[in-house]
């Protein structure tokens, strides 16, 4: 394969995964309306050590919080992949912030593997691992093809 078809694959590659990363932003609004149709809001008393109304607002403004930090940070990464692979210069922060996601991604991968005996539904819990593996992959993959899209790019002069 020539240089040129690597260059291009390598593009195509990074443009369709930030694509799969900004789609994968509709994956956390999911998860946390998953979240609270299946949270027991005792062990949330519990965790928290809140009761009644404050434990409501508490827990759907920092959820709102962290739907909001990551929709950006999905939105950032995504758009940044998606703008190198169609060729514009693009700095290394971007790839920064992916890593940085994905490593919390594997937090949270952690967390639903470990937290099985809270929830009701086995198959729920698959689907999240399974979802959440992919979007790591996603991240992973975008942070891969643009170092090798970088490195070959360099190497071309």
């Amino acid at each position: 394969m020539t240089e040129q078809a690597k260059i291009r694959r390598l593009q195509d590659t990074l443009t369709i995964a930030g694509g799969g990363v900004l789609a994968f932003g509709i994956w956390s609004l999911v998860k946390i309306g998953l979240f609270l149709a299946n949270v027991d809001e005792n062990l949330l008393r519990w965790l928290f050590g809140i009761n009644g109304i404050a434990l409501t607002v508490t827990v759907y403004v920092l959820l709102a919080v962290i739907v909001l930090i990551d929709m950006g940070v999905r939105v950032y990464v995504g758009l940044s992949a998606r703008a190198e692979g169609y060729g514009k210069k693009k700095g290394s922060l971007y790839l920064i912030v992916a890593l940085a996601a994905a490593v919390v991604n594997a937090f949270t991968l952690y967390l639903i593997a470990v937290s099985t005996s809270f929830v009701n539904s086995i198959l729920v819990v698959v689907a999240a691992i399974a979802i959440e593996a992919t979007s790591i992959a996603a991240l992973v993959l975008v942070v891969v093809s643009a170092l090798r899209l970088r490195h070959i790019s360099k190497k071309l002069g």
